[in-house]
């Protein structure tokens, strides 16, 4: 799912109204930061290198950084060493486990599918139903957002009383 879809999610699904907002709504883009900053950070060491900068170099790598962002296990364990450390629930992870979730079911024919939301386990491999960039789910989905924004956040209609 696309960056801007994460937050707004993130925010309607979890973080509308909490004091913890900022938080919530950076764990919700969370991993496609990880996995862009690797991606800029190998292109720019190879550039820096004078290596020629290549998809076929490039993409093992980023590609593992991405499983590993995007991994339910990742996230487990970083909520236990987070809840120890705090000594309790650290609510805003809950948008990296819902940025996950959306990505599961919505990179179908992308170049990072099959997911494999149990990294470092390779089962189960999941392919997706739908591609984010397909215009008819980015029409429903941000449809959805909308619509959803308004149902919470819509203006308020006065009670009719009769008498």
């Amino acid at each position: 799912m696309d960056f801007f879809s994460h937050l707004a999610w993130a925010y309607l699904l979890l973080f509308h109204g909490r004091p913890d907002l900022l938080a919530g709504l950076f764990f919700g883009v969370f991993p496609d930061l990880i996995f862009v900053g690797a991606a800029l950070l190998m292109s720019i060491n190879m550039f820096a290198r004078s290596r020629e900068i290549s998809r076929q170099r490039l993409f093992p790598v980023v590609r593992r950084v991405y499983a590993v962002s995007h991994s339910l296990i990742t996230v487990a364990v970083f909520g236990i060493i987070t809840a120890i450390v705090t000594g309790g629930f650290y609510f805003p992870i809950l948008g990296w486990l819902l940025h996950i979730l959306l990505d599961i079911y919505t990179h179908k024919g992308s170049p990072v599918e099959p997911q494999f939301p149990l990294y470092p386990l390779t089962y189960p491999a999941i392919k997706g139903y739908i591609w984010w960039r397909n215009p008819y789910f980015l029409v429903v989905n941000w449809a959805a957002i909308i619509a959803l924004y308004l149902l919470m956040n819509g203006p308020k209609l006065p009670i009719i009383s009769w008498g």
